[in-house]
C-alpha cells in the first residue's frame, strides 16, 4: 500500500499563519535560485545565520519543513517547492504592482475624471484633450458635461478629480487655479440695426442661479440694462440659435457667438462688453500628477491662446 502525504496551500497556510514576511519569500526564492545558503546570503547582503533564522521563522510559522538533508546539503521538501511556487508568483505580482503604482505616480496611467461646463467642452478643451491623450496613452480619460455647481458637488464627492467651472469656490478643502478669463459681449438679431438692445427687447440668458447668469446680470446692471428674459438655457450652442432666429438678444463669449456665423448662418449683431468671466480648474488638495498634467495642458493652451478681447 502506497501512502501520500498532502502538500498543503501555501496561500491558505499564508492566511492562517498570520501572513508571513515577504522578505521571507524572497530569501526563499533566493536560496532555491542559487542552491544554497551561502551564496543566498552573499548575494542578499545578510549573514548566513540570518538567513537561516528567517527560513527556520517562516516554516515554523506555515507549520510545515521547507528543507530536507541531502549530504552536506539541503533540498526543498514537496512542501518547499510548493511555497516556492507561491512566493515566485506573490513576488512577481508585487513588482507588478510596483510597477503599476509607479506609473500612476508619475501621471502616466490609471484614471483621470474631467468635468467641464458647455463652453469649456465647445471651444476652451478640446485641443487639451488631444494633446493629453496623445502625451498620456495609458491613462482613461473620462469627460463630463454640466454646470459648475453640479461639478463642484461632483468634485467633492470623489466623484471627478478635476472640473473647469466659473469662478473659484471660496472653500479651503479645494484648489484653483484660472485658465481662462473670457470676456462678455452682447449679441442681437442678424437683421438688427442696433448695437444696444431696445428697452422692450427679450433675452435668451443662462439660467438664474447659474455662476455665469450671476455675472452677466451684474455686468448687465452696470450698463442699466434689466434683461426680460424669455427663454433660459445652459447650452450657449442654444443661445445662440435662439438669437440667430430673432428672438431675443443675449450675452455670450465671442468664439461662441462666431461659431456658427461663416456660411450659410447669418451673423450675431455684436454689441457692448458687459463682463468677464474666469474659467477655472478646481481639484482637490492631494496630489493627482494625472490632474496636474492636464491642468498644465490647459494653463498652456490660454496662454497661447490669441486675446479676444481686442
Amino acid at each position: 500500500m502506497t501512502y501520500t502525504r498532502s502538500v498543503p496551500n501555501p496561500e491558505a497556510l499564508a492566511l492562517d499563519a498570520g501572513l508571513f514576511h515577504l522578505r521571507q519569500l524572497a530569501y526563499l526564492r533566493e536560496v532555491a535560485r542559487l542552491d544554497g545558503f551561502t551564496r543566498a546570503a552573499e548575494a542578499l547582503g545578510v549573514s548566513q545565520p540570518a538567513l537561516s533564522q528567517s527560513l527556520a521563522d517562516l516554516e515554523r510559522r506555515l507549520g510545515v519543513p521547507l528543507f530536507e538533508p541531502d549530504g552536506r546539503h539541503r533540498r526543498l521538501t514537496d512542501e518547499g517547492r510548493e511555497v516556492l511556487a507561491f512566493a515566485e508568483r506573490a513576488l512577481s505580482d508585487l513588482a507588478a504592482l510596483r510597477e503599476r503604482l509607479d506609473a500612476r505616480r508619475r501621471g502616466e496611467a490609471g484614471l483621470l475624471r474631467v468635468g467641464m461646463i458647455d463652453a469649456a467642452s465647445l471651444y476652451v478643451l478640446p485641443e487639451v484633450i488631444r494633446r493629453y491623450r496623445l502625451q498620456h496613452p495609458e491613462v482613461e480619460l473620462s469627460l463630463v458635461v454640466d454646470t459648475s455647481t453640479e461639478l463642484t458637488a461632483r468634485l467633492r464627492a470623489f466623484e471627478l478629480d478635476l472640473v473647469f467651472v466659473v469662478g473659484a469656490p471660496a472653500d479651503s478643502d479645494l484648489r484653483a487655479d484660472e485658465v481662462l478669463r473670457e470676456p462678455l459681449y452682447v449679441f442681437g438679431p442678424p437683421a438688427s440695426r442696433l448695437r444696444t438692445p431696445p428697452a422692450d427687447a427679450d433675452w435668451v440668458l443662462y439660467p438664474a442661479g447659474s455662476r455665469t447668469r450671476a455675472v452677466i446680470d451684474a455686468g448687465l446692471a452696470s450698463l442699466g440694462i434689466a434683461p426680460r428674459v424669455a427663454l433660459e438655457s445652459h447650452n450657449p450652442e442654444v443661445l445662440r440659435q435662439m438669437v440667430a432666429l430673432g428672438l431675443g438678444w443675449t450675452v455670450l463669449p465671442l468664439p461662441v457667438a462666431e461659431e456658427r456665423s461663416a456660411g450659410r448662418a447669418p451673423r450675431l449683431r455684436q454689441g457692448p462688453l458687459v463682463t468677464e468671466r474666469s474659467l477655472v480648474g478646481v481639484r482637490r488638495r492631494a496630489e493627482n500628477a494625472r490632474v496636474e498634467a492636464f491642468l498644465a495642458l490647459a494653463r498652456e493652451r490660454h496662454e497661447d491662446a490669441p486675446d479676444t478681447s481686442k
